[in-house]
């Protein structure tokens, strides 16, 4: 075998090497959602408002979450679900026409910390709709997207919960005619901090974590 073949051979085994480790390293940041026991049921609550800013200002509203785990996983599908809304002195009523929430976990940020995205999924043709009580009434429409960040998981020990902080900015809307500057936005963010709960059962509280 002549030189040049040597070095070929060298170069090709240098960048499979180093394709291997990007995997790997890709791999290991992948977060994994774990339950003491499967199928677990995941709630979500939180003691105080989440809000939702956009060009009209800050709606706050009072979430819960609901959502399975089957086994072991990245990702979390959650059932959203709104209490009293509110956009100043008037009230938003929130219709989820079936759209929910894929959690995602990303790259350990330290400690106990995990990152991660959220995406909106929602059946073809509907978007989440917050109706603003006004003359004439505003109605807001937060359609499907993906990928919307950041994220921060933090594991609790004990009791074996995870608080869920969302920061989450860049969220496409859309105004209609009855709301002040009619339009398409991607300026919105969501923030709040919800406690996410594992239970096995009915009243039985299992072990929840991600790392």
């Amino acid at each position: 075998m002549n030189s040049f073949c040597t070095i070929r051979l060298a170069l090709l085994s240098a960048f499979a090497l180093l394709a291997l480790s990007a995997v790997g390293s890709s791999a290991a940041q992948a977060g994994t959602f774990t339950a003491g026991q499967y199928p677990a049921t995941i709630v979500g609550t939180n003691n105080v408002p989440h809000t939702l800013t956009t060009s009209l200002g800050a709606i706050e509203c009072a979430p819960f979450f609901d959502g399975k785990l089957e086994a072991a996983s990245e990702e979390i599908t959650l059932e959203p679900g709104y209490g009293p809304c509110t956009l100043g002195a008037k009230e938003v009523h929130v219709d989820l026409n079936g759209c929910d929430y894929t959690v995602h976990a990303g790259e350990t940020l330290g400690g106990d910390k995990v990152g991660g995205t959220m995406d909106i999924g929602c059946p073809p043709g509907s978007v989440i709709d917050f109706e603003v009580t006004s003359i004439p009434v505003c109605h807001l429409t937060v359609p499907g997207q993906a990928g919307l960040s950041a994220l921060t998981y933090t594991s609790q020990t004990p009791p074996s919960d995870v608080n869920l902080d969302f920061a989450l900015g860049e969220i496409a809307y859309t105004l209609d005619m009855g709301c002040p500057g009619p339009g398409v936005y991607a300026n919105g963010a969501l923030t709040g901090i919800t406690t996410l709960v594992a239970f096995k059962g009915p009243g039985m509280q299992t072990a929840f974590g991600v790392e």
